[in-house]
């Protein structure tokens, strides 16, 4: 399993009520719906600055 680190944040209420309802639709928690949201920004700036290939 992989590790984890407990962490807290303070978000404004309008992104708040946002993540509780998209995890809601995506029968999720929102801690599950915000790992979700990380990782594919996350994946997406990998991509973004790897190096191209040349053809």
């Amino acid at each position: 399993m992989d590790s984890e680190k407990r962490t807290q944040a303070r978000i404004p209420t309008d992104i708040h009520q946002w993540l509780t309802e998209r995890a809601r639709r995506n029968d999720r928690s929102m801690n599950a719906e915000l790992v979700r949201i990380l990782r594919e920004t996350k994946e997406e700036e990998a991509e973004e600055h790897k190096p191209s290939e040349a053809a």
